[in-house]
């Protein structure tokens, strides 16, 4: 009998210990998801090549761009699709702007010259409503085995 107890106690805490794990680890990259970082805009596009960045910014959020080293288009879109920025065939662009409000913004950049151009910036973006998803079920999936393993200890 004292080998069946100790059996059952200890499924119940690893089922607890998992449990807890599942819905802490959940929480964490949910909040995560939802929280602007800052990152790196840095990068190249080849001749004749174009580049999209798209930023999941919240208002109030800045962005620096800087595109230098070969003739190019470039155009910035708001998340209600109005054009921010837009300029053609520039061989050096510099803008800075602050979201003004919540969403996903577009940055198209299109090189139009027969050598890379450079992007050096940073922006604030988040993580996508899909990922959210992913991190609500690992939650769920938490709390189904909380049940398991109170269900586990009461037996």
């Amino acid at each position: 009998m004292r080998g069946s107890f100790a059996s059952k106690s200890r499924i119940f805490y690893v089922l607890l210990g998992a449990g807890v794990s599942f819905i802490i680890i959940g929480s964490a990259s949910a909040l995560y998801t939802l929280t602007p970082v800052s990152v790196s805009l840095n990068g190249t596009v080849e001749a004749g090549e174009s580049d999209t960045l798209t930023p999941n910014m919240n208002a109030g959020n800045p962005v620096v761009l800087s595109v230098t080293g070969s003739n190019s288009s470039i155009e910035i879109v708001d998340p209600e699709q109005e054009v921010i920025k837009s300029v053609n065939n520039t061989a050096s662009f510099q803008y800075n702007f602050t979201a003004q409000t919540d969403g996903q913004y577009l940055i198209s950049i299109e090189n139009l010259g027969s050598s890379d151009l450079s992007i050096v910036g940073s922006a604030f973006t988040k993580g996508s409503q899909i990922a959210l998803g992913g991190q609500l079920m690992l939650i769920v999936t938490g709390i189904i085995v909380l049940g398991l393993a109170l269900r586990a200890r009461l037996r």
